[in-house]
């Protein structure tokens, strides 16, 4: 944001926000030059953002350029091919691009700056889409003046708001129609934003404004009226981007205080629009401070009770609770519709406005009928392995934790993972579908997310999580973590239900095949290190994966594989650089060096080579050496939520 003399000032609050989002949508109003409005548009994706400068590109008519005349710092029309730079890979691949530094990404376009004379040193891309989601162009902007230096996904959701409006603004010639949709497209973006926190769903929003004016209607208010409310019924729950992650994102129950903290949403949504004089806001304001309020004055924050409510603040606050009791989320079932209509009954005049309850019964069809076209479709954590494929996916590809590296795991199915270093970052609320969890050995940095998943999601299990691994393995987790000392002992902790414990374990024997489906299993391979370990071969449709984990001799592992050739592809752990190798010897792992050195000598056939563990601190030197040495075998080097194929 920035002051009237065009200095950067302090990140921007929701309040800022809305308040310069609608400043901007007033100047563009008045406005009907094209170029202006391009101007306008790069001065609120700035001002959004903190950049120290924005730029609007667009697409040629005929999709070989995209050019830009309305840029800060540039007077003249520039034309690039359409694939060119940063702006042409956002533009040509529909994703938004975050940069820290410009000049280490081959992806920029370093001829900008010498027309220039600019030097460039973050930058962030968003596309355009038009209304039928055709990429018509992107926001850039460059060189964060905040503290931090660099932009973040918090600067990046405010730019896809200027880009929603821009898009909306560049492609009608009806400007005025369009600054009315833009600002409701503007409402329901910072509702759903903040629904998205706390790991609600767009949908539910669009849900909750269909039930409220169906509802409206049906009470008595006219059509206007029921559609301002409609529109205005997506802020609901803005206050909730004031609420701290730890606790709007706490997968658990809320301790008493964490729930006084949550119920301030309602007056913090109100206290961020309530000063604004236009009618949807106005009305926004009026649903996000009673849509907790209870018709017997049991409600919050106020305690309002009966017609003291506004019919606003009722209306939403039957829609709301009826979709969130009717709808699946990543974390809990829907409940079934018997036991929902018997709640809203039973809450007729304690809850609920009695003639609303009525009215909701005798609407019963349109609504249904607003939950099935609106209804939940879920990005799952783990899309991109297909039932009908032969793959796996690396949750932690690395041999330490650090920010951005995720220590060993890899997900085989829903069901199974190996090794448990990074279950959590990756799969999040998913974490309680595992059933087995199969381990390599009891060091730290594969075993430590079992610790959290527990942790974060006990009352979210519905069966026994099973650990299965050596039995020295077991024997260290049982001695060393769940021994009530350094954690709990949750194999004695019953599920919620109580129909069993939380986790059970399970000895393994190598060389024993176990089946974890119809046509998947596992078996183990003793491996080589400092403690009692062993390595995996996971196979699928008489097609298999070895994954040696940590090891130093692999000679017992390549005749291994030299006697199987249904084993494809094959994952070696490499930890430390080549000027290192006393610390890998007396570690137990391996250099570069020594593991094609290894793969030379005693590998008799071809098969794909995978490569992970490396050390975070080592990262660069690892890969250029690994590179270096094994260039013949042409290894892929494993990141985080890379897909195998085998």
């Amino acid at each position: 944001m920035y002051d009237d003399n065009g200095k950067p000032i302090k990140s921007l609050s929701a309040t800022e926000i809305l308040e310069l989002i609608f400043k901007y949508l007033t100047e563009l109003s008045k406005l009907r030059d094209y170029d202006d409005i391009l101007e306008v548009l790069a001065d609120m994706g700035r001002a959004l953002t903190s950049a120290d400068r924005c730029s609007v590109w667009l697409v040629s008519d005929d999709k070989k350029t995209i050019w830009t005349k309305v840029a800060h710092g540039l007077d003249d029309i520039i034309e690039l091919p359409i694939d060119s730079g940063v702006i042409g890979h956002a533009i040509t691949t529909g994703e938004s691009i975050i940069i820290k530094d410009a000049y280490s990404d081959p992806r920029f376009n370093k001829e900008i700056d010498k027309l220039t004379g600019y030097i460039t040193k973050s930058i962030m891309v968003v596309p355009m889409h038009d209304n039928e989601g055709e990429i018509i162009g992107a926001f850039q902007v460059i060189n964060h003046l905040g503290s931090k230096g660099a932009f973040d996904k918090r600067d990046q959701e405010r730019l896809t708001l200027a880009t929603t409006y821009a898009a909306e603004s560049l492609i009608s010639a009806k400007l005025t129609k369009e600054i009315q949709d833009t600002q409701r497209e503007v409402v329901f973006t910072m509702g759903a934003i903040g629904e998205t926190r706390s790991k609600e769903t767009g949908n539910h929003v669009k849900r909750v404004a269909e039930y409220s004016k169906i509802l409206a209607l049906a009470y008595g208010l006219d059509e206007e009226e029921a559609e301002l409310l409609k529109q205005a019924s997506p802020m609901h729950d803005i206050g909730k981007v004031a609420i701290p992650d730890e606790i709007l994102k706490k997968p658990g129950r809320f301790t008493k205080s964490e729930r006084e903290i949550m119920n301030t949403h309602a007056e913090l949504g109100y206290e961020m629009i309530r000063h604004s004089n236009r009618p949807l806001l106005k009305a926004a304001s009026i649903v996000a401070y009673e849509h907790h309020e209870k018709w017997d004055g049991t409600g919050y924050p106020r305690g309002l009770k009966g017609e003291e409510i506004h019919i606003y603040g009722r209306i939403t606050a039957l829609a709301d609770v009826f979709d969130a009791l009717g709808s699946d989320r990543v974390y809990k079932k829907a409940w079934d519709d018997e036991r929902i209509f018997k709640l809203i009954k039973d809450e007729r005049g304690k809850h609920f406005d009695p003639k609303l309850v009525d009215v909701f019964f005798e609407n019963l069809d349109k609504i249904l009928d607003v939950r099935e076209k609106f209804k939940d479709v879920f990005e799952e954590k783990i899309p991109k392995i297909e039932k009908d494929k032969n793959s796996v996916q690396v949750l932690g590809a690395y041999g330490t934790k650090a920010k951005g590296f995720g220590t060993s795991s890899f997900l085989l199915n829903g069901k199974n993972v190996i090794d448990a270093g990074n279950i959590l970052e990756t799969l999040e609320e998913f974490s309680v579908d595992l059933e087995t969890i199969w381990l390599t050995h009891s060091h730290l940095d594969h075993i430590s997310d079992i610790a959290y998943i527990l942790d974060n999601y006990y009352t979210n299990l519905k069966s026994p999580i099973t650990i299965a691994g050596l039995e020295e393995t077991i024997q260290a987790i049982k001695e060393n973590l769940f021994n009530d000392k350094i954690w709990p002992d949750f194999s004695k902790i019953p599920l919620e239900n109580g129909s069993k414990n939380c986790i059970e374990y399970k000895i393994i024997s190598p060389k024993e095949r176990y089946k974890i489906s119809d046509d998947e299993s596992i078996e183990a391979f003793l491996t080589d290190h400092t403690v009692k370990s062993c390595g995996y071969i996971y196979t699928k449709k008489n097609s298999s994966i070895l994954i040696t984990a940590d090891t130093l001799d692999i000679k017992n592992i390549l005749e291994l594989i030299n006697e199987r050739e249904d084993i494809t592809s094959a994952v070696f752990e490499c930890s430390f650089p080549n000027e290192e190798e006393k610390l890998a010897v007396v570690s137990k792992h391996l250099t570069p060096k020594m593991l094609f050195d290894d793969l030379d000598r005693y590998l008799k056939r071809d098969i794909k080579i995978y490569i992970n563990h490396l050390k975070p601190a080592f990262l660069n030197q690892l890969i250029g050496e690994i590179e270096e040495c094994g260039s013949k075998y042409d290894p892929v080097i494993l990141t985080d939520k890379k897909i195998i194929e085998f």
